[in-house]
């Protein structure tokens, strides 16, 4: 701690180590790839669904920006030569993309996260092009040290006010990337022949630590989509909850608190023939990639606000600081339902399969609950009376769900649907259930600016007597005694009933000696 004397004043520094929040930057990358169909050119192909993911490799802070480098899996469902039997595809694109964000640092770090909001997957002469639009929001953070005001000394004209804030900042961190093994039995009566792909969500559940490493235990959520033998059901889904328990080791402190996350980053299925007629065995391998992060708390008392009574007038200096308070991953869903309208279309008999995908165009965040709305982006296959081959149809629907969080920067959001059932109402009616799950890696901040310099420059004298003023808006009794230059104390004594940010217009009578 260092003192510095100004005139009569001295004034106490420090400096601390606050973990600050730079900006955060929302943008969107077009990512794009082409692959060869497998069939002859002269087939005719049709794309039925097509789903992807994004999935991010690193991220640089440089200067004014934060450079990242990723991929997006795409898996596409399509007929080729004869329609009524249901083929797959996978395939990646790797992208770069560069998010401007002002105030950005090289040694920063920029937790970044992605989110696919639209796909598309056109056929043409023999080759398959793809294309994913993907959110990318990267935020920055800074853990240099700063140097605060923390407390001014003088004589009994000082006045000064104080409070003791809480900080945290990262002091140790962990990432790995793990394969996690299942397989179970697929029942003779779904009647399947072959797996085509599988989709996944992974949620951590329970988190310890100690030593240098952290145990994660959670869930990942699979989703198989396979081809079946059964009359008016070409393809089937099967969901699959496949538990995982795993160590990550902590370079630096093990801190007072964790933060730790799972993400999905490739998905592996096959089936084959089991023990018993009909029966088949799947298998799944899905790589996640695991972040642990340990924190530590520090109370520090600063200073919030100073004055003189008498003599020299106080300057403060103060910088606008967003420090972070506590970091969380947070998770949570909700269920959900919309109703797609197939008019002008071949009438359903039995549906397949539905994707839903979530795109966000409001945020509200109201007694720690988060409001989020947007359009859904529905994709439906399914069989018609009229026609042996799969039907497909693509809708748009408006979707409000309200979430029991309140994140800090709900911009970070990720949102995944899983659970999606297409129910046949009417023959131009589905009901579509589904459950709503929202992510996001939060990072609790206070806005409260931070006194930075203090100087005593010369006043006019006062005037002794006993004066009468009125309050303005939201006028505190600091704010009030600040403003004729008298105590808090002695404006109480004078002022028995005046209250903190009461009515505009309040009689106050101060005595100033």
């Amino acid at each position: 701690m260092e003192k510095q004397m100004e005139q009569s004043i001295d004034v106490l520094r420090e400096e601390l180590p606050l973990q600050r929040f730079v900006g955060e930057g929302l943008s969107q990358a077009v990512v794009e790839g082409e692959v060869a169909l497998p069939g002859g050119l002269r087939e005719e192909t049709r794309v039925l669904a097509s789903e992807a993911m994004a999935v991010l490799d690193r991220s640089t802070v440089e200067n004014g920006r934060v450079q990242l480098d990723g991929k997006v899996a795409f898996h596409v469902l399509y007929t080729q030569g004869d329609p009524t039997r249901v083929s797959a595809l996978e395939a990646s694109a790797d992208f770069t993309h560069t998010a401007d964000i002002p105030g950005a640092l090289s040694g920063m770090t920029a937790p970044v996260s992605l989110m696919v909001e639209h796909v598309e997957a056109a056929a043409q002469s023999g080759r398959l092009h793809l294309m994913a639009v993907v959110r990318v929001q990267a935020r920055v953070f800074t853990d240099e040290p700063m140097t605060v005001v923390t407390g001014v000394r003088g004589g009994d004209d000082l006045m000064t006010r104080s409070e003791t804030l809480r900080s945290v900042r990262t002091v140790g961190y962990g990432a790995q990337d793990v394969l996690v093994r299942d397989e179970c039995e697929l029942g003779s009566a779904l009647q399947i022949t072959d797996t085509l792909y599988a989709t996944a969500m992974a949620t951590v559940q329970e988190v310890s630590g100690g030593e240098g490493r952290v145990a994660l235990s959670g869930t990942i959520q699979l989703e198989v989509t396979h081809v079946s033998e059964m009359p008016s059901r070409p393809v089937v889904i099967t969901r699959h909850a496949i538990p995982f328990e795993e160590t990550v080791v902590i370079s630096g402190e093990t801190g007072d608190d964790l933060c730790c996350s799972a993400v999905v980053r490739d998905v592996a299925v096959l089936s084959q023939e089991g023990g018993q007629e009909g029966e088949r065995t799947l298998r799944a391998e899905v790589l996640l990639g695991l972040r642990a992060q340990s924190t530590r708390a520090r109370d520090v008392c600063l200073l919030l606000d100073a004055y003189t009574t008498q003599g020299d007038v106080l300057a403060l200096e103060t910088q606008d600081v967003r420090r972070a308070t506590a970091h969380r991953q947070l998770h949570t869903a909700e269920s959900g339902k919309l109703t797609l309208l197939l008019d002008g279309q071949l009438p359903v008999r039995t549906p397949l399969k539905a994707t839903l995908r979530p795109v966000v165009t409001d945020l509200t965040r109201s007694g720690g609950r988060l409001t989020v709305e947007g359009m859904m982006e529905a994709t439906l296959l399914y069989m018609t009376d009229d026609d042996p081959a799969p039907q497909v149809f693509h809708a748009e629907e408006p979707f409000r769900t309200v979430f029991a969080c309140d994140p800090s920067l709900p911009e970070s959001l990720l949102l995944n649907a899983t659970n999606v059932d297409p129910v046949t109402v009417t023959s131009d009616r589905v009901e579509v259930k589904y459950i709503l799950h929202v992510d996001c890696y939060d990072v609790q901040l206070s806005p409260q600016p931070l006194v930075t310099q203090v100087s005593a420059q010369p006043g006019d004298a006062l005037e002794p007597g006993i004066l009468l003023c009125f309050s303005q808006p939201n006028e505190t009794v600091w704010d009030l005694a600040k403003r004729y230059r008298v105590s808090p104390d002695s404006l109480r004594r004078m002022n028995p009933s005046l209250q903190d940010g009461g009515a505009e217009g309040q009689r106050v009578i101060l005595w100033r000696r």
